[in-house]
């Protein structure tokens, strides 16, 4: 378990989630599936988006690991300790809020999961960042 927190995972999975994201939304969005049948029952039948909920952390990790990716590892580290439960924080969430009759284990609509999950995301973006550049200005001041 302890080799799945390594800088060059954290930024693969970020890149694969991100990719796989960047893809079904635009399969989604694009018109291309309009007359593929294929295409369509995919959509239909399996819901990806169901999926897609759980990953739309990636980006975010993606994006900050490629930030921590060329300082220290003690600067990844102190900022990926953070993620990696915040993470798994918002997958929880995100599930309570989105499987279950009436839009959540809760009962509460779209408008609701949509801002509890954004303020997720931001905390995530906002405390990660602080994080970093923290722990960046810590390993500078130890090496002088």
């Amino acid at each position: 378990m302890k080799n799945l927190g390594t800088k060059k995972n954290v930024f693969f999975f970020g890149l694969i989630g991100t990719t796989i994201l960047a893809v079904m939304t635009y399969l989604s969005t694009s018109g291309i599936c309009y007359h593929n049948d294929a295409c369509l029952n995919f959509f239909e039948e399996f819901r990806p988006w169901n999926f897609m909920s759980y990953i739309f952390f990636a980006p975010p990790l993606f994006l900050l690991s490629l930030i921590t990716y060329k300082m220290k590892d003690e600067v990844f580290r102190a900022w990926w300790d953070f993620a990696w439960w915040w993470s798994l924080l918002i997958v929880g969430v995100t599930f309570l809020l989105t499987h279950a009759q009436g839009g959540g284990t809760l009962g509460m609509n779209q408008d609701f999961t949509f801002f509890v999950l954004s303020i997720l995301y931001a905390l995530l973006v906002i405390v990660s960042l602080y994080r970093i550049m923290c722990a960046h200005r810590e390993s500078k001041h130890k090496n002088k």
